[in-house]
């Protein structure tokens, strides 16, 4: 399994400052952010010789209301592509309403409609 850094980038790296005001005044909004991640250190377990790597996030963005029915789409093509299923599980659809708004896909056509 893939670990995550907790470390975030310095400077012009870490858009999330970007959602600072909006992190404190609504905690349980769902954003959209886009990173950039590399392998900072792998792990290797010496009984079993399995190696597990530790991402870093060399870049992270938030994604503006202008650009979230695509980062949508892209969201939605990548799970497909990784999971091989083309209906979400209905914890990720609610996750994924919470975090595009009113944003609809519909897997037969590939289209991803919004209001």
């Amino acid at each position: 399994m893939t670990k995550l850094a907790s470390g975030l980038p310095k400077g012009d790296g870490n858009g999330l400052d970007a959602l600072a005001r909006n992190l404190i005044d609504s905690p349980h909004e769902i954003h959209v952010v886009v990173a950039l991640v590399d392998c900072k250190k792998t792990t290797t377990d010496n009984d079993d010789g399995t190696v597990e790597p530790t991402a870093r996030i060399r870049r992270i963005e938030a994604i503006t209301e202008a650009d979230k029915e695509l980062a949508a789409k892209m969201l939605r093509r990548a799970l497909e592509k990784r999971t091989g299923k083309t209906v979400l599980p209905f914890d990720l659809e609610e996750d994924m309403r919470a975090a595009f708004g009113d944003i609809h896909f519909d897997p037969s056509t590939g289209e991803v409609q919004g209001d």
